[in-house]
């Protein structure tokens, strides 16, 4: 909203200025109807729309200053949890990008690849590595599915020693039952009884 005209001499001046009145009477209560109560003592005593809209405008610029040291900080520190998969880790980092985004920050490609890298856990040491040396841009979504089958052949390697595992103690319980000696047959002399 523009400032008020000056009231003229003349009837024209008026008109204008009784026009800019009404609209800022107008523009102001319908501001102060629109905040939510904790913003309305900085909305109250004000004369202007314009003094209203600039008081909220400094409230929400430093909220969102803090907004964006939070998530900068956020996507600095970035780590991938203990029982987190990959998909989820890479969403949450794209995530704070597009939040940085929408407050004026915008972060590239390369730079949220290189900060998804160093939050990985040392069984992607060496995909992480290789993906931190290689020439160019780097894209996310490459990036990912590499992550995803490092992730994939991980599991597999766990799921598999895991069954080994049982396996391996189901043999060995079953050399462990008590035999009866003198119902083995020996191998020399084929007779029972001894070994």
């Amino acid at each position: 909203m523009t400032d008020r005209p000056a009231s003229g001499s003349d009837a024209k001046g008026n008109v204008a200025a009784d026009d800019w009145d009404i609209t800022n009477e107008s523009a102001l209560a319908t501001i102060q109807m629109s905040v939510q109560p904790v913003h309305l003592h900085s909305v109250t005593g004000v004369s202007t729309a314009k003094e209203a809209w600039d008081a909220l405008k400094n409230i929400f610029e430093a909220r969102n200053n803090a907004r964006l040291l939070q998530l900068m900080h956020e996507l600095r520190n970035l780590k991938k949890g203990g029982d987190e998969n990959i998909i989820k880790y890479t969403s949450h980092a794209k995530g704070i990008r597009q939040e940085l985004a929408m407050l004026g920050n915008q972060v590239d490609e390369n730079t949220l690849v290189l900060q998804v890298l160093s939050g990985l856990h040392a069984e992607y040491d060496m995909i992480r590595t290789v993906l931190e040396n290689m020439e160019g841009k780097r894209n996310l979504a490459d990036v990912s599915a590499k992550l995803l089958t490092v992730q994939q052949r991980g599991s597999n390697g766990r799921s598999s020693s895991t069954t080994g595992v049982k396996s391996q103690a189901f043999a060995a319980s079953a050399f462990k039952k008590p035999r009866d000696k003198k119902s083995i047959v020996s191998y020399y002399c084929d007779k029972k009884g001894h070994m």
